[in-house]
């Protein structure tokens, strides 16, 4: 709703009115708000002045009167004389004449002599009495007495001496409460607040209010220098103490309602002012934001029609900024334009080459199936990967773009095209032979001249005959792949697609696809095959060979699965899950078998695994295994990947304490050149010096030699792959220490391996006497 420019804009104006109004309301409704209590404060001010102003002439007046009686020579013979009847005559006769609600005479030790109403000696009044014998003079203070509270004057009576005490006072009562409402013009209420007690004496409130002042009396805490909000709702009071004992308080309560109707007429005022306003300001921001967003919507149209690839003209538009817009959205449609037009010449084809791309193969493919049966041919430069470390990858596309220019040139070739970095797609006719495909690849295979050098380089060639109405493009060019990958692994410069390798191809796919879920499910399983010391005629070692059993595919060779890993990379999960499984393999032989060793094959991936030797040892601690009984294997091919790291690897192994064996020794290309540098302990000579030793003298002389060399370097040698009894005595001869074949033993399952360990001390010498009886060779 707000993603539009023109609400997003009426949205802005509306806020920031709003804002204005709110701020402009708020201080103007705050200042009135105040000056609104101000004046209430001022009136309860000033009434409060008129209250003490009243009570004072009371007083004044109370005073007066009382000294005028005690100067009386009647009244005091009579008080001397203690005539009773005469007191009690006097007192009410002078105070009707002052309108006085109480007269009363004390003894000068404080007993009430007379009184014109009926009072207790109370503890109030003989406090009192105490305060006016101390001052020595007239006493003025209002008293509570009983339920009533009294405005009192005290003044003795002297004859010369102090003969007694006459007082007079004014009722605090309701009476007085209306004649100060009368001049104030707020409401008056009387009360009484001890410590006890709390109470309303009088007031001009109705019944309802006084109980509602009540009920908020037992929760205050008064002070004259503040005023009470809301005592009661609606009122603002002050109060004042009228005793000296601050235990009378009066109040003046003034309805907040003379003041709030004007505050709540000026924020009605205020709300209509700000209704207004935002009605135009909405009405305002609509005609603004229309006449902006009005040229905008004419090129979001005229945009909208450059994506259709129109060439209609930009809109007119007045506003200088939206028509700066317009010019170059036109500049873009043209330039638009001109980059579509390239790209529909380029979308099809190689930029270096010039040969079709991957797109025309897409498109051009199904037309060309649609149209007859042929040959398609995908072309690989073998070692292209030394031309750009050689000479550089500027000089490597320059080869690239001599190689695609031979194709174009060439009348065999129907269409070309670049697949990848140095593999390209060749179409030929269906009667094409395997003498013409000859003869194209070596005139495609000529010297090129590059930098100055002239160079030559194989190509590799995969073949696949489609036939007429193929649909499948990707199934197509898999075929081709497998046929071009089929020519590399034969060292052939051309294969031709079999039927039946796609299959192949998917049982490799299926074998990289199961292998990590074969080793958690339990479709793998260790073998053990016993390596026997010949020379101690005693069997304490082994090595741990890896077999799958597929639910599917049954069987699979660890020769194909384990290469598959490599080149997928999942080579680790197997070596990771055979170390893990042989050390816990390990913890439970090593009570039986203390001295048994068990050896791992390392692949190259984990010779550069700078973590695994903390790995093994984590491993090997877990489960309590010593060092001593575990043995890794490598072949010689690994470790000539990178030979100085290898090398790091191996030292930081063997300084562990773990045991290394070079497998497969004599198959490889640099054994002898980095054998003497190699931290190894022992060689395994491949099996295909040994399996015909007894037959080939120079099996027999190569062993020997080997032998000899590993001695030399204070290696033990292993012979691998012997198969009867005739080779053991040969083997021997030649300087192997241990053996490693079928003649001994088959590949065990963990359980059948440690039984042939508890049998082979019966049966060793079954074994070392058949193979040194010269009547059984």
């Amino acid at each position: 709703m707000f993603n539009s420019l023109r609400s997003q804009l009426t949205l802005l104006l509306v806020a920031l009115l709003v804002l204005l109004a709110l701020v402009t309301g708020y201080a103007t409704l705050n200042t009135m708000r105040q000056d609104s209590e101000q004046q209430a404060r001022q009136i309860l001010k000033v009434a409060t002045n008129v209250f003490r102003q009243t009570l004072q002439v009371r007083s004044d007046q109370l005073t007066d009167s009382v000294r005028l009686l005690a100067a009386d020579f009647g009244f005091r013979q009579a008080v001397a004389t203690a005539e009773q009847a005469t007191i009690q005559s006097v007192l009410e006769n002078h105070g009707a004449r002052i309108n006085a609600n109480l007269a009363l005479l004390f003894s000068p030790d404080g007993r009430l002599l007379a009184s014109t109403s009926p009072l207790p000696d109370s503890a109030t009044l003989q406090q009192r009495f105490q305060q006016a014998r101390a001052q020595q003079g007239a006493f003025t203070d209002i008293v509570a007495i009983e339920q009533q509270a009294y405005q009192i004057v005290l003044v003795p009576v002297r004859a010369p001496q102090i003969v007694a005490w006459v007082g007079m006072g004014f009722s605090v009562d309701e009476a007085l409460a209306l004649q100060i409402q009368a001049i104030t013009g707020l409401d008056v209420s009387f009360s009484h607040i001890a410590i006890t007690e709390r109470r309303i004496l009088s007031s001009t409130l109705g019944a309802t209010l006084q109980n509602t002042v009540m009920q908020q009396l037992a929760h205050l805490h008064l002070s004259e220098e503040q005023i009470e909000t809301d005592l009661p709702l609606n009122y603002i009071a002050q109060a004042f103490s009228l005793d000296q004992q601050r235990q009378l308080w009066a109040f003046l309560h003034l309805p907040n309602e003379r003041w709030l109707s004007n505050y709540q007429q000026l924020r009605s005022q205020l709300l209509q002012i700000f209704g207004l306003g935002l009605a135009l300001a909405l009405v305002t921001a609509f005609i603004y934001t229309r006449s902006v967003t009005q040229p905008l919507d004419k090129l979001v149209e005229f945009a909208a029609a450059i994506g259709k690839g129109a060439t209609s003209a930009p809109p007119s538009v007045k506003l200088a900024e939206i028509a700066l817009l317009a010019n170059t959205l036109s500049l873009m449609r043209n330039a638009i334009f001109q980059r579509e037009a390239e790209l529909k010449q380029q979308a099809e084809r190689d930029t270096l080459t010039g040969l079709g791309n991957r797109l025309a193969i897409d498109k051009h493919l199904p037309m060309l199936f649609n149209a007859a049966s042929g040959q398609l041919l995908q072309l690989n430069i073998a070692k292209f990967k030394h031309v750009n470390d050689s000479f550089g990858f500027s000089n490597g596309d320059i080869l690239l773009q001599q190689l695609a220019k031979r194709l174009l040139n060439n009348e065999q070739v129907s269409f070309c095209a670049r697949l990848g970095a140095d593999e390209f797609l060749l179409v030929l006719a269906q009667s094409a032979t395997e003498q013409h495909r000859t003869e194209l690849l070596q005139q495609l295979s000529q010297s090129f001249d590059l930098a100055g050098s002239v160079i030559t380089l194989p190509l590799v060639c995969g073949c696949y005959y489609y036939q007429q109405g193929e649909k499948d493009v990707n199934k197509v060019l898999r075929r081709l792949d497998i046929a071009l990958n089929s020519a590399k692994q034969q060292g052939l410069p051309l294969a031709v697609y079999q039927s039946g390798q796609d299959e192949s191809h998917q049982r490799e796919l299926t074998i990289i696809r199961d292998l990590p879920l074969a080793l958690s499910s339990g479709q793998m399983f260790i073998a053990y095959q016993p390596k026997v010391d010949i020379v101690a005629q005693r069997a304490i070692s082994a090595e741990a060979l890896i077999r799958w059993q597929h639910p599917q595919l049954g069987f699979i060779s660890p020769v194909e699965f384990i290469l598959l890993a490599e080149r997928s990379g999942n080579i680790s999960l197997i070596s990771n899950w055979m170390l893990q499984k042989v050390i816990k393999q390990l913890a439970s032989w090593l009570p039986l078998h203390p001295e048994l060793c068990v050896a791992v094959n390392l692949s190259a991936d984990d010779l550069l695994d700078e973590q695994l030797p903390t790995r093994i040892l984590g491993w090997l601690a877990a489960q309590q295994v010593p060092v001593s009984a575990l043995s890794l294997e490598v072949t010689e091919s690994a470790v000539m990947q990178d030979t100085a790291k290898a090398i790091s690897n191996l030292q930081q192994l063997k300084n562990t304490g773990i045991k290394l064996a070079i497998d497969d020794f004599g198959t490889g290309q640099s054994s002898l050149a980095y054998l003497k540098s190699l931290p190894v302990h022992e060689v395994k000579i491949d099996r295909a010096f040994i399996k015909d030793i007894e037959h080939n003298e120079q099996d027999e002389l190569i062993v020997q030699a080997t032998a000899k060399l590993a001695a030399g370097l204070g290696l033990r040698v292993t012979a691998e792959g012997l198969e009867n009894q005739a080779g053991l005595s040969r083997v021997l001869a030649a300087g192997c220490q241990q053996v490693q074949g079928y003649y001994f033993s088959k590949p065990l399952a963990a359980e059948a391996f440690s039984a042939w360990l508890s049998d082979f001390s019966v049966q060793k010498t079954h074994y070392f006497t058949a193979a040194t009886d010269p009547a059984s060779h």
